[in-house]
């Protein structure tokens, strides 16, 4: 996923949010349903957006949220909540030591708050195709 996607997801996630919480505080009766346009752009969200955090920013039951996704077909974005490590090989250029032989430090995190953190005392391995990688979710 492109972070400019990603970026406009958050956005309209966000107004979103304030929509619900409006929403809330003018409802004439605490217990009137949720209006379907509501559930319909939090449905629309999942697709680019994991569920818990749609639902956790709008105020919405994960599972309310899951079960109106699938009666509509709509494909979900889910994001585990302990993903399995993922490995990328990197080809190793050779080993020369960096001025003074200190570690160097790379840390990443992607949308969904995945980290990486690379920590390496030699050449770097290609960090576009790592970077890459990681933020694709490979």
């Amino acid at each position: 996923m492109s972070h400019e996607l990603t970026t406009q997801a958050e956005q309209s996630l966000s107004k979103l949010a304030g929509r619900f919480e409006h929403w809330r505080r003018t409802r004439p009766n605490t217990h009137e349903r949720i209006p379907e346009s509501l559930w319909a752009e939090a449905v629309s969200l999942t697709q680019t957006l994991p569920i818990g955090r749609v639902a956790r920013r709008c105020r919405l039951s994960p599972t309310d949220l899951k079960k109106r996704c699938q009666a509509s077909n709509v494909p979900m974005t889910i994001h585990p909540h302990s993903p399995e490590p993922a490995f990328v090989e990197l080809p190793s250029p050779g080993v020369w030591a960096t001025p003074g032989d200190e570690p160097v430090l790379v840390e990443l995190e992607r949308a969904d708050g995945a980290r990486m953190r690379l920590r390496y005392r030699h050449t770097p391995p290609p960090l576009a195709s790592l970077v890459q990688a990681f933020l694709e979710g490979h």
